[in-house]
């Protein structure tokens, strides 16, 4: 869930050249090679003509690898939960419960802003701040926070929103923890006994639930666990042990955005149903993957993609056989659930382990494989040591750094007791760095370095190297 600089990608899942045996053997290939160091992990299902024609179960549950991964192995979601809060907010929508058009206050009458509609919570394009992003003194750090302890800091805290609703596409994990509180309001049950209710038990859904993994009766049988690579300790942990995930914790209570738990095959499940159109009507399914346009006229995209409702895609046509996908991203987890309505075509991967690879490259190596084509080379993220800077290289690098071209967008380092270091880019949690000398960070929770500029013994500058880009922040503090 912690955005940084995103890249577009073009999937295209037409047709199937090989014979099914030729498939599952260059895709087998594909994925044993990506885990010839033993630490890939995850499960992966790949469908055409709506039958599956590939699976596979890589890695570990747990940091300890005492438990496999296997077919009933349970995982984060992450965003690719919006599409499930979305269907929920559509079946309301097709019973006639509730209406695209309705502003919010309906709902929540003790919200302080007017004229954010549904439709836009949806889109995100309602401007309501992400929560991920709150000032930090408005959280109770002390216990699990609920979709109802969100709700009362939106209605105490946020006067209005960042800009007119409707004018500006803005990714918002806020927009669907409202939604799930919507579906609440309408249907008079919790978020988790509506999706178990009406959602998972029709779609047949057995391994799916809306599901804390931090609560204390937790149910953490074939749940796979989060991990990230600890460029100390050179080795994968649970990111429960990172203090800079600390927020997975309090957070942990928050569910429509993230926080439902799958597995492979269950969403294989999902999609059939979306298909056979068990939950909704085909018609009204649609809406979710039509083109929609700002005030201004222009088409809500994210990063060159149209993004409906809990959907994203590349064809404005209201054509039925139309790629659409969601991918997520949350502290050790990386999924994504593609979909295509004409060939039945579905992949979907579901990772444990941050660190090792992204799932847009991933997914164009299974789609050139579909297309018997040569599939383009996946690099494993680099696994890098860290080295320990003394308490003087530590304190030249701490302090606030302003983006040049962009005054009111900041970089603040921290450090802890301990001596680790922390980036904070304004509206983002901190993540955790770490030196590869005096004067480089590296993160491990995205692809990124930091590189400080020094003059006169004075550190003067940071400039973030990402995704082949450049961005130079003057220090100022």
């Amino acid at each position: 869930m912690i955005r940084f600089v995103l890249f577009s990608i073009f999937l295209c899942l037409n047709t199937l050249l090989v014979t099914a045996q030729t498939v599952q053997q260059r895709l087998d290939s594909l994925f044993q090679s990506l885990n010839q160091d033993g630490e890939f992990s995850g499960a992966f299902l790949v469908a055409d003509g709506g039958k599956v024609v590939f699976e596979k179960y890589i890695g570990f549950e747990n940091p300890a690898k005492t438990k496999k991964i296997n077919s009933n192995s349970r995982f984060e979601l992450a965003s690719v939960s919006k599409q499930f809060t979305a269907m929920a907010v559509m079946q309301l929508e097709e019973q006639g419960k509730l209406s695209y058009e309705d502003d919010i206050t309906k709902y929540f009458p003790h919200i302080k802003f007017k004229n954010v509609r549904i439709k836009n919570l949806l889109r995100h394009t309602s401007g309501i701040p992400e929560f991920l992003a709150w000032d930090q003194q408005w959280i109770d750090k002390k216990k699990i926070n609920t979709n109802q302890d969100f709700l009362k800091i939106i209605e105490t805290k946020i006067d209005s929103t960042s800009f007119k609703p409707g004018d500006q596409y803005t990714y918002s994990n806020t927009n669907y923890l409202l939604l799930a509180l919507i579906v609440e309001k309408v249907s008079g049950q919790s978020f988790a006994s509506y999706m178990q209710q009406h959602i998972f038990k029709p779609a047949g859904m057995k391994n799916t639930s809306v599901f804390s993994a931090r609560s204390s009766n937790a149910d953490l049988k074939n749940y796979a666990k989060g991990m990230a690579y600890d460029a100390k300790t050179k080795s994968f942990k649970s990111v429960d042990d990172f203090p800079a995930f600390s927020y997975l914790t309090y957070f942990d209570g928050g569910s429509g955005p993230y926080g439902i738990s799958s597995t492979a095959q269950d969403l294989f499940k999902w999609n059939q149903a979306i298909q056979n159109n068990t939950l909704l009507t085909r018609q009204n399914f649609m809406k979710a993957i039509s083109v929609d346009t700002l005030n201004n006229g222009k088409s809500i995209k994210m990063a060159g993609l149209y993004y409906g409702f809990g959907w994203l895609f590349t064809d404005s046509t209201n054509s039925e056989s139309k790629m659409h996908f969601h991918s997520g991203g949350y502290p050790g987890y990386k999924t994504i659930n593609i979909r295509d309505f004409k060939e039945q075509k579905y992949f979907i991967a579901l990772m444990n382990k941050w660190n090792t690879v992204d799932v847009y490259p991933l997914t164009s190596a299974v789609n050139a494989i579909l297309q018997k084509r040569k599939a383009p080379v996946i690099e494993r993220e680099k696994l890098t040591g860290a080295i320990i800077l003394v308490e003087f290289q530590i304190k030249q690098l701490l302090g606030t750094y302003e983006y040049t071209k962009q005054p009111e967008l900041k970089f603040k380092i921290t450090a802890d007791d301990n001596g680790s270091l922390f980036a904070q880019l304004s509206g983002q949690s901190a993540i955790e760095v770490y030196p590869k000398n005096e004067l480089e960070l590296f993160y491990t929770a995205v692809q990124a370095e930091l590189k400080f500029s020094k003059e006169n013994d004075q550190i003067t500058a940071l400039t973030l190297y990402q995704n082949g880009q450049e961005l130079k922040f003057n220090k100022v503090k």
